[in-house]
């Protein structure tokens, strides 16, 4: 069962839209290249305006996302970031805020659709008036950008960091739970990638099931490791999931040299926790930062035509293996 508290916490840090969907067309671009790109948009004096809104706006994450955005904007110095107010998934607050974006003629309107068939007659408003549109993480038809990131990525990094493990620690007969979010198939490849890995590496998935909070995720793993008391990997479809997995598994006593758990998506609290070197292994991150960068990085590339407008900001593995990456990671959640 898909748990409502999903959309009101996981959320936050899982960022999905009902209508999240991935493309073929898009491509991972280096964030290095969209920064060399974008660079040159103030040549010769010109401004530039963009709006960006999300649809939980109130989440730790993309409040610094918003952060990094805003300081990108500050950085090339001819750029002002709009944000919004939307909340909870408020379509009537984003909506009201993207009509008054288009009222004041922004240049670029970066937004996490709620409803992408209510945010259409808005769509074709705005590119009539010249303003560029693009989303976050939910590709949109028509749309002059996108800025996001690959779950096929995602979920490879983390089966194979836990086949890896598996190998250095000889656990032969490996046997994992895998956490999914079948209401969302467009997410799919959080789990699929896993499945198709494990499948090759001989890893036995002995359970899959719906869960993307962290009370779901304890009282999953907590009936699967009573039903599987050998059980030693588990893979969360974001942190949350793996964060309340986790409990179970720690409460339950395992040793920690002995288990994997890891998830996907990076959150400051899985961070913090695969930092303790103990059963919270890995977690497949997006790089807050370059996000946040890339916001404005693409909607000047969709402005100016200097670069690309629709890419794929490449995720990371946050492992106690790169301490130094680890660390970054944990970084870009300090308080400014």
């Amino acid at each position: 069962m898909i748990r409502n508290v999903f959309f009101a916490s996981a959320l936050a840090t899982f960022f999905c839209s009902a209508a999240m969907a991935q493309s073929s067309t898009i491509e991972m671009v280096d964030p290095a290249v969209l920064r060399e790109t974008s660079s040159t948009a103030c040549d010769g004096g010109k401004s530039y305006t963009i709006a960006y809104s999300h649809s939980v706006s109130e989440a730790a994450f993309v409040r610094r996302l918003r952060d990094f955005a805003d300081a990108r904007a500050a950085e090339l110095g001819c750029v002002t970031v709009m944000h919004d107010n939307t909340q909870a998934n408020n379509l009537e607050t984003q909506i009201n805020a993207v009509q008054g974006w288009i009222n004041l003629g922004v240049n670029a309107i970066v937004v996490t659709p709620i409803d992408e068939a209510a945010l259409k007659p808005l769509q074709k408003q705005a590119q009539q008036k010249g303003i560029k549109w693009l989303t976050y993480v939910s590709p949109m038809e028509g749309a002059d950008g996108f800025v996001g990131f690959d779950h096929a990525q995602s979920g490879q990094l983390i089966a194979q960091a836990a086949i890896d493990w598996v190998k250095a620690n000889g656990n032969g007969e490996a046997k994992a739970l895998v956490t999914t979010l079948t209401g969302l198939p467009s997410v799919s490849a959080r789990w699929t990638e896993v499945e198709r890995l494990f499948a090759d590496a001989g890893i036995t998935i002995v359970s899959m099931q719906d869960s993307a909070d962290q009370a779901s995720g304890l009282t999953i793993a907590e009936a699967v490791l009573r039903q599987h008391p050998d059980l030693n990997i588990i893979i969360g479809l974001n942190d949350d999931s793996a964060l309340g997995a986790n409990r179970a598994v720690v409460m339950a006593g395992k040793d920690p040299s002995k288990f994997f758990v890891g998830g996907q998506d990076g959150s400051y609290e899985a961070l913090i926790e695969i930092n303790k070197g103990a059963t919270y292994r890995a977690s497949s991150a997006l790089m807050v930062n370059d996000l946040g960068h890339n916001i404005v990085n693409l909607a000047l590339n969709a402005i100016t035509g200097a670069g690309p407008s629709f890419a794929y900001t490449p995720t990371v593995l946050a492992s106690k293996k790169d301490q130094a990456l680890l660390d970054k990671l944990i970084a870009n959640f300090a308080d400014k």
